[in-house]
């Protein structure tokens, strides 16, 4: 009978699940036994990989056994991705910095994690860690005693700047930088805050005259050097921007904002090798600037092969809601219309053809967003109608001869482009050429036919293009069409 009682009972099987390895995580944690706790808390994790506190016991026991970067791998993770309440996880980071001795960190994350929780947990323990550091590294003494302190007395004036800069009230906002100045000289950010306001105000004499004077204050300013590099980077100064680059790229940026700062103007240069070795010692956390930081980290991570890299980082550059675009733009086509600098070039040409050639090529470019974003001295009040026309790929068309003609040759150069001649310095001149005779055209009041095109384009590629008939025949799918007054 009781064979039969034993045969019969069900058995049931036990399957444990991610709160029973927590537990006994914790458990080994207490009895100081790290390696074990380890063990179930990863299983733990395996089981529930966005459980916040499982990850957050698993860094606190890889401090312990001096995996201070995973752990903080783990715990910017948290905080970024899962739970932004756990606050107290500033303060693991911060530890985990102080042990790696980047004390500067160690000092921003535990300043940041009293900000955010005053009366917290860890209240007593973060400030024993921050009076330890002030102690017992200058760096810390520089940063809290000197910077912070500058930044504390500047606060008071933050309120009012940020209500003028939200109301784009920017002539009330440069009134209130410079009292700042005035009363604080010493105080650099200042100078750069309101040199960036003239130049988007298009006072760039003004602009320029701060510039100059924080650097006659405080020669070598980084960051007035990297405003100043800026200004005749987007201005088209090409020899000036080539020697402030020279200076800059030579310099070992300890602060993360100089990280992200220089990381970027290498990535405007085309140095992405460098720029790399920059972006990838910066933490989202840290980042100051996202929409350029995301930008060109896609755009450096492309150029060196990383394209589902470039992909997560453009598509980071789009949640930061600043770009209508959606779709991945680089191209590793070296022509002008992917290069930023020919752009630029041409956009800040005298010469009415440049001019319009450089407003097409924005118009098409896979660099268009940093161009428009990024750059303070950027506006379209000089541009001509017609420019306009073609910036918006004539969203509206009027009924005149030389819009239509105009439309007409965009036609062809887009066509072209794409066959025979690519929007390219070495073929410059044709573009320049056969915008010249639509001009011609025009002006002797010929109409193009659109349902001529290809006879069209094949005439402005043998006159401008430098084709025979036969080739330019077999390019365009037609013979050239005789064209009058040319």
């Amino acid at each position: 009978m009781k064979k039969r009682e034993s045969r019969d009972a069900k058995v049931i099987h036990f399957f444990p699940n991610s709160y029973f390895y927590f537990e006994r995580g914790i458990a080994a944690f207490r009895e100081e036994k790290i390696k074990e706790a380890i063990e179930y808390l990863e299983r733990a994790h395996e089981l529930e990989p966005r459980e916040p506190v499982v990850m957050c016991q698993l860094a606190i026991c890889y401090t312990e056994v001096g995996q201070f970067h995973k752990s903080n791998q783990f715990l910017r993770y948290i905080l970024e991705n899962l739970d932004e309440s756990m606050v107290y996880c500033y303060y693991f980071i911060a530890n985990n910095f102080a042990y790696m001795k980047d004390f500067r960190r160690a000092l921003q994350y535990a300043k940041r994690y009293q900000e955010l929780d005053p009366t917290g947990e860890y209240k007593e323990e973060a400030e024993d860690l921050i009076q330890l550091l002030l102690e017992e590294t200058p760096i810390g003494v520089a940063l809290e005693n000197n910077f912070a302190k500058a930044e504390q007395e500047f606060y008071q004036y933050k309120r009012e700047l940020n209500r003028y800069l939200a109301e784009e009230d920017s002539a009330s906002a440069c009134q209130v930088l410079e009292k700042v100045i005035d009363e604080k000289p010493n105080f650099w950010p200042a100078y750069n805050q309101l040199a960036m306001l003239y130049f988007e105000d298009l006072r760039e004499e003004e602009g320029l005259k701060v510039l100059y004077r924080l650097l006659d204050r405080s020669p070598g300013n980084l960051l007035g050097l990297a405003d100043l590099f800026e200004y005749h980077y987007f201005k088209a100064n090409r020899e000036e921007a080539e020697k402030l680059y020279g200076e800059l790229k030579k310099v070992v940026p300890i602060l993360t904002h100089h990280k992200e700062r220089l990381a970027v103007l290498h990535a405007m240069m085309a140095d992405y090798t460098q720029a790399e070795n920059l972006f990838v010692d910066i933490v989202d956390l840290e980042v100051t600037d996202r929409p350029r930081f995301y930008y060109y980290r896609a755009k450096t991570a492309f150029y060196l092969g990383q394209e589902e890299n470039a992909k997560e980082y453009w598509q980071q550059f789009l949640n930061c809601d600043v770009y209508e675009r959606e779709a991945f733009p680089f191209s590793r086509k070296g022509e002008m219309a992917h290069e930023a600098s020919q752009i630029l070039t041409e956009l800040c040409a005298k010469d009415e053809l440049d001019h319009f050639i450089g407003v097409y090529a924005l118009s098409i470019s896979s660099v268009r967003a940093e161009l428009l974003l990024f750059n303070p001295l950027f506006e379209m009040s000089n541009w001509n109608y017609l420019e306009h026309l073609v910036f918006t790929d004539f969203e509206y068309l009027p009924e005149g001869i030389l819009e239509r003609n105009s439309k007409t040759l965009i036609q062809i150069w887009r066509k072209l482009e794409e066959e025979a001649l690519p929007l390219a310095a070495k073929n410059l001149s044709f573009y320049k050429e056969s915008l010249a005779a639509i001009f011609r055209l025009s002006e002797a009041e010929v109409t193009l036919d659109e349902e001529q095109l290809q006879g069209i384009s094949a005439y402005l590629l043998v006159h401008f293009g430098g084709k025979q008939v036969s080739e330019a025949t077999q390019i365009c799918g037609a013979q050239p069409l005789e064209l009058p007054f040319l």
